[in-house]
């Protein structure tokens, strides 16, 4: 992502997007009410001519905004405020196609510091795509890791096979090397990371070294199953996290995994759910926020965005997890937002803060 321009006074920010990332990420930074400006074809009358599609620039008011997971555009709905007075189609309503490589002005009522520090933050940030391989002698998985999470690819059934018969797993290997120089090919991958018994992960590098040489770095891991079961495993190793560390479903998961550490140990120093972690946030408790996509679109997102805001301003960290990911399906248990405390905090009984009564 790339910021063109901007004027923090006025409230609006001018972006390039650059990757799919950035899509996701605008996702959940453009909300209903804002106006987005951008070029887009569009369906105008013609005197004499009937109906032409015209390349224009419009600006919409937000009303629903489409993703599709993993998708490559961003669907913006709304009313159109400004643009091509001659056609009349002011108060009209249009979808903007956001793509990579659009450019698109956003303008909102409070665009503050902590918001265009997230964007600046991003801005000529280099993301990596990896491929990841879980794979034993029955079954294999293949998925790629994105900063906006994990997608499957393919899932192979294997045939089976006893594991002192070298041909036999050299054939096992080359099945899944042809998948895997597939998915390198049409992916885009950075590098690739295997997982799976010693045997079969020896013979899998072998014959992926022997397609692709040096042109691609691979790293390997043990893994106890292939399949899906086999990524998530492979996510959680220690040389894997050191790899992908600044992906933030790798750092999700380690946050989860002290939060649930602590509430067994010492609760006093997390907080989940609106309502605690809200009072945390008044009592400036708050060092790392781990929080749905989805409470972001959700009939409280102005409360969650409190949140957000104040816990970057007193210098936390903020991280969305996307809801298509198995770690937002264990964020759920806990209100779909969850915080590790900076320091012990102590409850008043059934009584929690409100940041819109402390403004």
């Amino acid at each position: 992502m790339k910021i063109i321009d901007k004027d923090l006074r006025k409230g609006w920010v001018k972006i390039r997007v650059e990757d799919v990332d950035d899509l996701w990420i605008l996702k959940n930074i453009i909300k209903v009410g804002d106006i987005v400006v951008a070029k887009t074809l569009r369906d105008v009358k013609m005197e004499g001519e009937g109906k032409r599609r015209l390349p224009v620039t419009l600006a919409i008011k937000v009303e629903k905004i489409y993703f599709q997971p993993f998708a490559s555009r961003l669907r913006v709905h709304g009313v159109i405020v400004e643009g091509l007075e001659e056609y009349g189609l002011r108060g009209s309503h249009h979808t903007l196609n956001v793509d990579v490589g659009s450019e698109i002005t956003l303008f909102k009522e409070s665009l503050n510091q902590s918001l265009l520090r997230k964007l600046e933050s991003l801005t000529n940030k280099r993301r990596f795509k990896t491929l990841l391989v879980a794979a034993d002698f029955d079954e294999a998985s293949l998925a790629i890791l994105y900063d906006q999470g994990l997608r499957f690819l393919n899932d192979l059934t294997l045939p089976s096979i006893g594991r002192e018969d070298e041909s036999s797993v050299e054939e096992v290997a080359k099945r899944v090397v042809e998948e895997i120089l597939r998915y390198v090919k049409s992916e885009d991958v950075d590098f690739i990371v295997v997982g799976s018994p010693t045997v079969l992960r020896e013979a899998i590098i072998k014959e992926l070294k022997a397609h692709t040489g040096s042109k691609l770095r691979v790293f390997a891991d043990s893994v106890s199953v292939g399949g899906r079961a086999g990524i998530h495993e492979l996510i959680r190793r220690d040389s894997v996290k050191g790899l992908l560390k600044e992906f933030v479903i790798v750092e999700g998961e380690e946050i989860l995994d002290k939060f649930l550490k602590l509430l067994t140990t010492n609760p006093e120093r997390v907080a989940y759910g609106l309502k605690d972690v809200e009072f945390a946030v008044l009592s400036n408790a708050v060092d790392t926020l781990l929080v749905t996509e989805d409470l972001l679109t959700s009939n409280e997102y102005e409360r969650v965005e409190r949140i957000l805001n104040q816990v970057e301003e007193k210098g936390g960290r903020v991280r969305i997890i996307p809801v298509e990911s198995p770690l937002a399906v264990k964020l759920k248990g806990f209100g779909g937002i969850i915080a590790l405390l900076r320091f012990a905090l102590q409850r008043p009984l059934n009584h929690y803060g409100n940041l819109s009564q402390s403004q």
